[in-house]
């Protein structure tokens, strides 16, 4: 017969396991009204489909967004879809992840600072079968966000007016990931997404000593397209040690765009309207490859390498070329592999540095970013983790009147690992 205490732990779990769900449900609220809005502030994100943004979690973040070759082992690594295959059979896992960043932007002449915070990325992932993980993701692609005043002459004169270019939106990715261990230490995986988002780019011309009134010039693009990658992850034992390798490859894709353009003033909502298609642009083909050492002792290095056929994507840009990319990122880890009471020591510690070539140049400039990261993860009793990383990053450069960018950001992720699959007994 079941003692009182019996049905009072019964509840109370049951309870627990509800509030968490609610919690979750109220998350996953929040992170999808929350991606919809900027990611960037960068003046740089004008051009082609704007900054291109990096899948890697906070753990992955405080590596120099290394990490190909890792496991998805307590939490997702997005950066490879075969990492899926390492989840916990018991496990369904949740994480949430925000960032905010300090930026200081400088021209030859001028100097100013911006404060940008936003939900970066929300993903879920269990244990679909033997051998096969699964999960979704939600994240923002590209981000495009950036205001720019200016003059323009009137024609004919030497009179000018105020410009003002401003643009937002972005492309936003969701993600379909599955992993497969069709080996022993072998690991495949596919990774579906969709694309789709909206830029929103305004040129307001302020008319006040000729016609007394402001010019909206607005050019509203829209697009959408299925993207596919693929997934593999070889991990082989070395004694008590562990070396991994990894990789992905993304199939190019066309983004089925078209604009809306219309012109208006504060007095009329539609001076001028129209609604075309535009050229398709082209993500292309893209390819990364990793390696990672894991020791017993808990020390975990990891190095990554990206490439992308930039030239071959037709993008346009003004006073600028269009080129491919390389990138390179680099870290380590310490990760106990005991528990200890002690509570600084059950942390995980991270480092890294990293290179992205970016996908154009401006006036024969490059506007290649470089930075290094640190990070840290808080674990919890129950599996779930709380994991910081830190990024100082730098952008651009003051040559030809561009702008140097510098960032200091900080990402939160946290992760709850739930007992959902695992199957409970009361007397």
């Amino acid at each position: 017969m079941a003692e009182p205490h019996d049905h009072l732990n019964f509840y109370y779990t049951i309870i627990t396991m509800i509030q968490n769900k609610l919690l979750i449900f109220l998350l996953i609220l929040i992170s999808v009204s929350s991606l919809a809005q900027n990611n960037s502030s960068s003046s740089y994100s004008r051009f082609g489909i704007g900054i291109l943004n990096s899948k890697a979690d906070a753990t992955n973040a405080g590596m120099g967004f290394a990490g190909l070759a890792l496991g998805s082992k307590g939490y997702l690594n997005t950066l490879n879809s075969a990492s899926y295959s390492a989840l916990d059979s018991a496990k369904f896992v949740f994480n949430i992840q925000g960032k905010m960043s300090f930026a200081d932007y400088q021209t030859s002449t001028d100097q100013q600072s911006n404060f940008d915070a936003n939900v970066e990325s929300l993903s879920i992932g269990f244990r679909a079968g033997k051998n096969w993980g699964m999960g979704f993701s939600l994240a923002p692609y590209s981000s495009i966000g950036y205001s720019i005043s200016g003059e323009k002459y009137i024609l004919g004169t030497m009179d000018k007016y105020p410009v003002e270019l401003i643009g937002e939106g972005g492309i936003s990715q969701l993600s379909w990931t599955n992993g497969f261990q069709v080996a022993k230490g072998l690991s495949l995986g596919l990774n579906t997404s969709y694309l789709w988002g909206s830029t929103d780019v305004i040129e307001v011309s302020e008319y006040p000593a000729i016609i007394g009134e402001t010019i909206y010039n607005k050019r509203t693009y829209q697009v959408s397209s299925l993207l596919f990658d693929f997934g593999l992850q070889y991990r082989q034992a070395i004694g008590r040690n562990s070396f991994s390798i990894g990789g992905t490859f993304s199939l190019s894709s066309e983004l089925d765009t078209y604009f809306e353009h219309k012109i208006y003033n504060d007095y009329s909502s539609d001076l001028s309207s129209s609604k075309t298609n535009s050229d398709n642009l082209l993500i292309p083909l893209q390819y990364q490859a990793g390696m990672a050492f894991q020791t017993h002792s808990g020390i975990t290095i990891a190095g990554d390498y990206r490439f992308g056929q930039w030239h071959e994507s037709e993008l346009s840009i003004t006073n600028g070329e269009v080129r491919d990319t390389h990138g390179a990122s680099f870290g380590v880890q310490y990760a106990s592999p005991r528990y200890h009471r002690n509570f600084f020591k059950r942390l995980q510690y991270r480092l890294g540095v990293f290179y992205n070539q970016q996908y154009l140049t401006i006036q024969g400039n490059n506007i290649d970013s470089k930075g290094v990261t640190a990070g840290l993860t808080i674990p919890m009793r129950d599996g779930s983790r709380i994991n910081i990383a830190y990024e100082y990053d730098t952008r651009g450069t003051i040559n030809a009147g561009l702008v140097e960018e510098n960032y200091n950001t900080i990402r939160l992720g946290l992760t709850f690992n739930e007992n959902w699959f695992q199957k409970r007994k009361f007397d």
